[in-house]
């Protein structure tokens, strides 16, 4: 049973956001640069969610290649998305109605997320949903990031709030985790990116199919 929360927090690609395709073209785009050759939509999808020191490394895994400066790579791979980020990222069904009507019933909104800073308000903007959380949390803003519950334990401290009152959204084992770790409850997409493996191994609280179920889960 979910009680009434004092705050709900939400992961952003997967959950909130399709963002697979910008992300592979810019990891493609990086890849190109070293003329190496592309990779599939299907296989990036499995490797978004740790950030991009961890995607920069499996596609070079991939690859077997262990020539090129992977600090280097990275790097250029976050200055290409920052330039594709909004080129066809777009919310998922009834993302942004589920946020208004959470704040509309004056719940706190937090966005803990292991994208960059940069990344993650250039999409919020694009897709005007960033004034509607109290609180964003990125994948630099601490020295931690998920699965460790620094990210979610700071957002709720930042609200004001104590970390059992609510519950978190996401799309993977590492938010799973993540809210396991931090003593909260997580609820779970069915459409993520987890890794190309079905959420249910991971054995949230709730996994839904559409984001409005969120506020049957305590309505």
């Amino acid at each position: 049973m979910f009680t009434y929360p004092t705050w709900v927090g939400f992961d952003l690609d997967g959950t909130l956001v399709s963002t697979a395709e910008d992300i592979a073209y810019a990891l493609n785009t990086t890849l190109n640069h070293y003329y190496l050759p592309d990779i599939e939509l299907a296989l990036v999808k499995t490797w978004i969610g740790n950030g991009t020191t961890k995607l920069t490394e499996r596609a070079l895994d991939f690859h077997n290649n262990t020539n090129i400066d992977r600090a280097e790579a990275t790097r250029l791979l976050e200055t290409i998305y920052d330039d594709c980020v909004t080129r066809s990222s777009s919310l998922f069904s009834n993302a942004k109605t589920t946020l208004q009507s959470l704040r509309q019933q004056k719940i706190k909104l937090a966005l803990v997320t292991n994208k960059n800073t940069s990344h993650t308000y250039k999409l919020l903007e694009h897709l005007e949903i960033k004034t509607m959380f109290d609180t964003i949390v990125c994948a630099d803003t601490l020295k931690k990031k998920k699965p460790d519950p620094l990210p979610l334990y700071t957002s709720v401290n930042i609200m004001n709030c104590k970390v059992q009152d609510g519950f978190y959204v996401g799309d993977s084992i590492n938010d799973v985790a993540a809210a396991r770790n931090a003593g909260c409850k997580v609820v779970t997409v069915d459409y993520g990116y987890n890794h190309g493996n079905p959420i249910s191994r991971s054995e949230p609280d709730a996994i839904i199919s559409d984001l409005s179920e969120v506020l049957a889960l305590f309505n």
